[in-house]
């Protein structure tokens, strides 16, 4: 007699893994036949297409359990859901295929705005260096107009890629801008979209180096110092000055040893320290009162909380001021900044 066969264990699925809603859609799409993930995607705007991409990259290797919950989710979703198109994007894709371009475009002008796509919709798919670019060569008040359609922050990055002398006028032209004929938004739309095909907007070229990359090099390299901003300096003196302020800045206080900082505050003037200390961290403004005597730190406290708020402006350049007095010090041999060698041997 042949024994009974013993029950299969059970498989640990785990507990199930919280999703946002872009890690649910990221999900089902990775579950999904790569062209019909397509297919889904070609729907989505480019914010959305954004945020799914940067889930797929979190869910990849979802538990079990996740997976069987979403797709519990999707069930229950499809027996409340009745699905009947996308509204003007459907009317627009039944109409052209039905009548062809030409008929279609009429018959969804007499079917009004509703039917029509958004305007500078295909703006939406660009970098915003890429649209500035496209942007060139426009009247300012058609520039005003594509900033006036698009999203706020996508506009204002636009607006910070255009000439910066031209864009107090552009602001002033958004404020004021009234109504607009729809056939002057459509109009640019299609000289737009033209432009786009005829001639692709250049991209940004991807910035390589910089002061950040130098200022790491210097300092992962032990690369002296001085020595590198002299070199720099005898070409390009103001880029050695921003060079300076990347390799040592008031934040960097925070790094010296007791006595350095004692020795940098004592150098320094009340009109400069106020308006630093009052924008710095607080662990970084507690460090350097407690370098000070304390009946002067007293002092400085109590001016600070007398003066009241302070302006960035004021605040920045008086860190630069303090940071740029250190390095300064630094160099007379005075002090060592921090990853160098002793003042004295």
């Amino acid at each position: 007699m042949s024994k009974p066969a013993l029950p299969a264990p059970a498989l640990s699925f785990g507990a199930p893994i919280p999703l946002s809603g872009a890690q649910k859609t990221a999900l089902l799409l990775l579950l999904l036949e790569e062209d019909q993930a397509a297919a889904v995607l070609s729907r989505l705007s480019p914010e959305e297409v954004e945020a799914v991409g940067r889930a797929m990259l979190d869910v990849a290797e979802a538990n079990p359990a996740t997976v069987d919950r979403l797709l519990d989710e999707v069930l229950a979703l499809a027996d409340e859901t009745v699905a009947v198109g996308e509204g003007g994007a459907t009317v627009r894709r039944m109409l052209g295929r039905a009548l062809g371009p030409d008929r279609a475009g009429g018959m969804i002008d007499r079917l009004g705005q509703r039917a029509k796509p958004p305007a500078f919709e295909g703006l939406a798919w660009l970098e915003p260096f890429a649209i500035a670019s496209l942007l060139e060569g426009e009247h300012p008040q058609a520039q005003a107009l594509v900033l006036v359609h698009l999203p706020p922050e996508r506009a204002a990055r636009v607006l910070a890629q255009l000439p910066r002398d031209r864009q107090p006028d552009l602001v002033r032209r958004v404020a004021v801008m009234g109504a607009v004929a729809p056939h002057v938004v459509e109009a640019l739309d299609r000289g737009l979209a033209r432009r786009m095909a005829a001639c692709p907007p250049r991209q940004p070229v991807t910035d390589m180096g910089g002061m950040r990359r130098a200022a790491d090099l210097i300092n992962m390299a032990g690369i002296d110092e001085e020595a590198a901003l002299s070199v720099l300096g005898a070409v390009d003196p103001e880029a050695a000055d921003v060079l300076a302020e990347t390799l040592f800045t008031f934040e960097d206080l925070a790094r010296l040893d007791d006595r350095a900082l004692q020795t940098v505050i004592r150098q320094m003037e009340a009109d400069l320290l106020v308006p630093a200390l009052r924008a710095a961290e607080a662990s970084l403004r507690e460090r350097i009162l407690k370098a000070m005597p304390q009946r002067a730190a007293q002092a400085l406290q109590d001016e600070i909380d007398s003066r009241g708020p302070v302006k960035v402006e004021e605040a920045e350049a008086a860190k630069k001021a303090i940071a740029a007095a250190t390095r300064r010090l630094a160099a007379e041999g005075v002090i060592s900044l921090p990853g160098k060698g002793p003042a004295y041997v």
